[in-house]
């Protein structure tokens, strides 16, 4: 996987945060040359199959896909997950925005238990909002379960790593000629964690590699070392499948 034989694609939050200099996407563009943008708002691939397939006719011929994809979260200087400083504000604000509005959404059609959430109680109502809709949709069957858990915007954030790894998985086996254009392709999930200072952190939580004909390859232990317990944040093992970890 070279600069000149890979063409890198993300999906991560169109939130500014993940676009700092040190933030893992430029650093990764930086290293591949380019990089096609497939996320939205949540890290959703909101290209859909139709950018999917842009991209894949994009590469280098007989070249390589790297796909890196991430939900992300904030955790501000007191340790509250889904809490942001942001430069040049005074006051937090939440990160990822889009996945705690979907879930007090949720919250507010009674489809999720009640959770107080205090310090993201402004709203920023919007009529056009197409991203949100559909993050709340995909969002809403995977929060069973979520009072079990030992942070309520940790477990979201982990049921969205889900969504969006269900959604890239889907534009990739469900493009026939993928093998027409690209010799292999890579996928990296994880999810980005931002912080006002000391730098941000990625958690990577999945590696694969596939050719044609062949069965992926998992290479997450080889590349970042044993998986981490998740059991403990999730409350239970049908949190940790809905969220596809592992």
């Amino acid at each position: 996987f070279t600069p000149e034989n890979t063409l890198l694609g993300h999906s991560v939050c169109s939130d500014e945060v993940n676009n700092r200099k040190e933030q893992l996407i430029p650093l990764m563009t930086n290293r591949w040359g380019e990089g096609f943008t497939l996320g939205g708002l949540g890290g959703l691939p909101f290209a859909g199959k139709s950018g999917f397939g842009a991209y894949l006719h994009h590469v280098p011929d007989s070249g390589k896909l790297l796909v890196i994809f991430s939900p992300h979260v904030g955790i501000d200087e007191i340790g509250r997950v889904g809490s942001l400083q942001r430069d040049g504000q005074a006051k937090t604000s939440s990160a990822c925005g889009a996945a705690i509005g979907a879930y007090k959404e949720l919250q507010k059609t009674k489809k999720t238990a009640s959770d107080p959430l205090l310090v993201f109680e402004a709203d920023n109502p919007r009529e056009f909002d197409p991203q949100l809709k559909q993050i709340v949709n995909l969002l809403a069957p995977r929060l069973k379960g979520i009072e079990d858990s030992s942070d309520s915007i940790a477990f979201v954030t982990y049921q969205m790593y889900g969504v969006v790894r269900e959604l890239i998985t889907a534009c990739i086996t469900e493009t026939p000629d993928l093998f027409d254009f690209a010799s292999e392709v890579a996928v990296v999930g994880g999810i980005m964690i931002n912080r006002r200072k000391g730098g941000d952190f990625f958690q990577p939580l999945s590696f694969e590699t596939s050719k044609k004909g062949e069965k992926p390859i998992d290479l997450f232990e080889e590349a970042f070392g044993t998986r981490p317990n998740l059991l403990p944040v999730l409350g239970s093992q049908k949190a940790m499948t809905r969220a596809s970890l592992y």
